[in-house]
């Protein structure tokens, strides 16, 4: 054992090196690293938290924003922007210091700074430099910009918008592109989502900036920007079904300069001559299908379901009986009509009617031949005289400011999903844009992923019976043979909804004048299938049992028509059976003739057992 005073000499040997390694540098250094480190992390934690907490208060802001802008709520719009603009800042601030880009080299760690400091850059340029132009744009046009006064529309004020669109456009396409670059692949999941919810965010608002960047411009010649536009305004009446919708009920000239619009005097069916011959060429095969109705009368200038081919004869027709040329032609129905309504007040009427929203199309297509009879030519001239002062006040009321302009893009849009609005202009990139938002009521299209079928309906009394037609339309699709061809059936329930009781009532000019030698109250229809190109019509059956049928074909399409006459409170079931031209599966869709009321179509199962066998 050693002796104590041994011990202490030891320890008191042992004091100086603890000293002398306190003074070393080299004991300094790792420490002083370690210290560093601590602190950085420290300070990256509080930063990244602080950003992390103003981007995610950000995101419901910005949510909050964009359902402004779309309900024109500009006011609102520019509060929640003061709102995100100081919180979108910080957060690129916090993230961009030295010490913060100096640790995403850090392994692991590395990656998730780098996306976030990338994330908050993008979202405070796009609220920066995007934002601002865009809701320059909104309250530009929002308030008073798209109003009409004086009958017309400010085209200076629309053309004044391209450059902010512009710029807005460009930062969101290098937003876009920014957001694509991040990589994500190790990072935490918190940043995949958001790196996809803003990937979701952008490709909602880029696409719509692109399409106003080409619209735009071609939007203003065609309200007369370079010059005077003349067009032609068909209202199609449902009440006496064609392909396309119905008979054109009324014909009205319009004129478009500078954005100034003015209606002509409106034209019927008596104001223009009969062909024997079509007025225009005849697509191959429509001669035999539609047994010479095509491009020999106005009042059948929608037999055909191809706009353009109406437009065509309503150009020609236009031409022959007034000399003019026009521009394009413009379809609405009474349907359409009542859609751009409810953004209005009621419309008072000479006749001491109110046109409203819920009244405009039991008005136009029914209440008209009740008050009007058509028996005398007297009973006619009301008619007519009806129609003109409904659609003077119409366009007056729209064009007189005092619509809501939200209201009225809702029911465009509408209109135009119904096929219930058509367009068409005789300028190609006019036509081109048309064709883009599928306002062109063309033949049905398909593609390699879906298969489409046309089922349109023709009034066959001459009447205007087709305002009590319902109709319903189910879609199956199966692979019934060794082929592999699949067979599409088209299955529609027509239903006549007048009562018996209700046929007493009902005027000649609804039911017919008896000569076709249809009961009274009923409803005679053609029903027709365009089937795609390639393809094949095997069968046709109504309330189940087959029919036979003769094969027609429009151009390329083959075509089937059915004639069927539907009793009040009675249902028949057509159903066409159609064999693919090519083997595999594609989606099953459907364009249906725009009746009085909508059409639901449905997806059902087919059974084979049902398909006859080939």
């Amino acid at each position: 054992m050693p002796h104590p005073s041994e011990s202490r000499r030891s320890a008191r040997a042992q004091q100086p090196q603890r000293k002398r390694l306190l003074k070393r540098k080299r004991f300094w250094i790792p420490v002083a690293f370690l210290v560093l480190l601590i602190a950085a992390g420290a300070w990256l934690a509080i930063r990244g938290l602080q950003a992390k907490a103003q981007l995610e208060a950000s995101v419901p802001l910005v949510s909050q924003l964009k359902d402004q802008l779309l309900a024109q709520d500009v006011t609102a719009a520019e509060k929640t922007l003061d709102e995100i603009t100081p919180r979108v800042a910080d957060a690129r601030s916090l993230t961009s210091d030295i010490v913060w880009r100096a640790a995403e080299y850090t392994p692991f760690v590395g990656s998730n700074l780098t996306a976030v400091r990338e994330l908050a850059a993008i979202t405070d340029n796009i609220v920066t430099d995007a934002i601002p132009p865009l809701m320059q744009v909104a309250g530009t046009l929002f308030d008073g910009g798209l109003t009409p006064v004086d009958g017309g529309l400010n085209l200076d004020v629309i053309a004044g918008v391209l450059p902010d669109v512009d710029a807005a456009t460009e930062v969101l396409d290098e937003a876009e592109a920014a957001v694509g670059d991040i990589d994500t692949a190790h990072t935490i999941s918190q940043l995949t989502d958001a790196k996809a919810t803003m990937a979701q965010l952008l490709a909602t608002l880029t696409p719509a900036l692109h399409e106003a960047q080409k619209i735009l411009p071609i939007v203003l010649p065609a309200l007369g920007s370079e010059g005077p536009r003349k067009y032609v305004v068909l209202f199609q009446n449902n009440a006496e079904a064609r392909s396309l919708g119905g008979i054109p009920g009324a014909i009205v000239p319009l004129t478009v300069d500078a954005g100034k619009i003015s209606l002509g005097a409106p034209a019927d069916g008596e104001d223009f001559a009969k062909f024997a011959e079509s007025i225009v060429p005849v697509p191959d095969g429509v001669r035999d299908l539609y047994a010479l109705a095509f491009g020999t009368s106005i009042l059948n200038s929608t037999v055909r379901p191809d706009f353009a081919s109406a437009a065509a004869v309503v150009q020609a027709m236009w031409r022959d009986s007034f000399g003019e040329e026009i521009d394009g032609v413009i379809s609405l129905d009474p349907v359409a009509m009542s859609y751009l309504l409810r953004g209005s007040g009621a419309i008072p009427l000479p006749s001491g009617d109110s046109l409203t929203s819920d009244n405009a199309v039991s008005l136009l297509l029914n209440d008209v031949y009740l008050r009007y009879p058509g028996l005398t030519e007297e009973s006619r001239n009301e008619q007519g005289e009806f129609f003109a002062q409904v659609v003077n006040a119409v366009f007056g009321a729209l064009l007189g400011g005092g619509t809501n302009p939200q209201s009225l893009a809702e029911g465009l849009i509408q209109a135009g999903d119904e096929r219930r609005l058509l367009l068409w202009s005789a300028n190609e990139n006019e036509a081109a844009l048309i064709a883009d938002g599928d306002l062109n009521g063309s033949l049905p299209i398909s593609d390699d992923k879906v298969e489409r079928v046309g089922l349109y309906t023709q009034d066959a009394i001459g009447s205007k019976m087709t305002y009590y037609l319902k109709q319903k339309v189910t879609l199956s699709q199966a692979s019934c043979a060794a082929d592999e061809l699949e067979t599409y059936r088209i299955s529609t329930d027509v239903t006549n909804i007048l009562t018996p009781d209700e046929v007493e009532g009902l005027t000649f000019y609804i039911v017919g004048d008896g000569s076709e030698g249809v009961t009274a109250g009923d409803i005679r229809i053609d029903a027709l299938a365009y089937a795609p190109p390639g393809s094949t019509i095997s069968a046709i059956r109504v309330d189940g049992q087959p029919v036979e049928f003769t094969s027609f074909h429009d151009e390329n399409y083959p075509v089937a028509r059915v004639r069927v006459s539907i009793a009040p409170e009675q249902t028949k079931n057509i159903t066409f059976d159609i064999v693919a031209g090519q083997p595999g599966h594609r989606e099953l869709n459907a364009l249906v003739t725009p009746l009085v009321y909508p059409t639901p179509v449905e997806v059902a199962t087919l059974d084979c057992t049902t398909v006859a066998a080939r």
